[in-house]
């Protein structure tokens, strides 16, 4: 296996240049978006550093769900299709989405509600690929809603209580009052509080909040504390949803759709290969993320499907709409682009 030369995808690894656009992350992270105001300082990715090969930087986070992409790089498929490819490790999707539009990385990776809202603020993303796709199985889910608290037992026994999410006006909180909702009961009794993914098993075994809509490993965790699953708010809204996508700038997409296709089709040959062997995707998890041998072994595993779901985007979407998370419906066309 190979590991290209500007490949980083340690833990602590993280451009110093993110501090730069810290302000913008800030206001994607509440949910306010806001003007790209970043110093167009990013070199295109069709400089090549390796002769033959185009140099470009991937911004990601360091979870299961991104698995694929190490392991073509590791593999040397991007390589293959004439790509040297670094790998950045950032907090989320907020840090990533102006560091893409800055020109600092050509491609990033962000669950689709940071998606809509950077669309709906009129900033210049476009999503080029699906990233990661439910288990479609209720319970057995990579994003979930977890609790120790036997009384929490679905969707509904959420009212009046403390939920855990990872921000406030974003993916979390408008599933969560979607299911609600369609289940009878009030959204609006939940006190949403925003914590960190890390600090979720923690703030629920100190009885801090009552539950959590959280991710792997963290879920895995609070079930093997003797914590259970209350509800699958994804799966309330469609069948077989997508949590994240692959995107760029409109600006890279229009000036190079030559290395946007060839960045996609290393992509999609790297969902096949993840997709491939379970147990090696597994192993990658560790290799790529240090997590607990124990863990990886029980955590869920999303799917990686090259093709996206639109009824659950438009689904999401809709969601977001009615409960302000986004100002308008999308122009599918134009924030899908290709990838639809």
């Amino acid at each position: 296996m190979r590991t290209s030369s500007r490949t980083r995808t340690a833990l602590p690894a993280r451009r110093t240049a993110l501090a730069g656009v810290a302000a913008l992350a800030l206001a994607l992270s509440a949910c306010g978006g806001g003007d790209d105001d970043s110093d167009d300082s990013g070199e295109s990715g069709s400089d090549s550093a390796d002769g033959d090969l185009t140099s470009i930087t991937v911004g990601m986070i360091p979870i299961s769900d991104v698995i694929p992409l190490y392991m073509g790089v590791e593999a040397g498929i991007f390589e293959e299709h004439g790509l040297d490819v670094e790998l950045v490790a950032a907090q989320g999707g907020a840090a990533i989405i102006p560091a893409v539009l800055s020109g600092e990385y050509e491609f990033g990776y962000s669950n689709i509600v940071s998606l809509l809202i950077a669309h709906d603020t009129g900033l210049g993303i476009q999503v080029v690929s699906n990233g990661s796709t439910s288990t479609n199985v209720a319970g057995d889910d990579v994003t979930e809603v977890a609790a120790t608290d036997e009384s929490l037992q679905s969707i509904s026994d959420l009212e009046g209580h403390t939920v855990a999410v990872n921000a406030l006006n974003n993916f979390a909180d408008t599933t969560i009052r979607a299911a609600m909702e369609a289940a009878g009961a009030d959204p609006d009794t939940v006190e949403f509080v925003e914590l960190p993914y890390p600090s979720m098993p923690a703030a629920i075994e100190a009885g801090d909040v009552d539950a959590a809509w959280t991710t792997e490993p963290f879920r895995t965790e609070i079930l093997q504390a003797g914590g259970h699953i209350v509800a699958s708010p994804m799966l309330d809204l469609a069948d077989t949803p997508d949590s994240a996508y692959y995107f760029s700038s409109t600006e890279l997409v229009e000036s190079d759709p030559d290395l946007v296709e060839s960045f996609v089709a290393a992509l999609h040959e790297s969902f096949e290969l993840a997709m491939s062997d379970e147990e090696a995707t597994r192993q990658a998890v560790i290799d790529f993320t240090d997590m607990d041998p124990d863990v990886a072994a029980e955590i869920a595993m999303s799917q990686f499907l090259p093709e996206i779901n639109r009824e659950g985007l438009e689904a999401l979407a809709g969601a977001a709409l009615n409960y302000g998370t986004i100002s308008a419906e999308p122009d599918y066309d134009t924030f899908l682009g290709n990838a639809q």
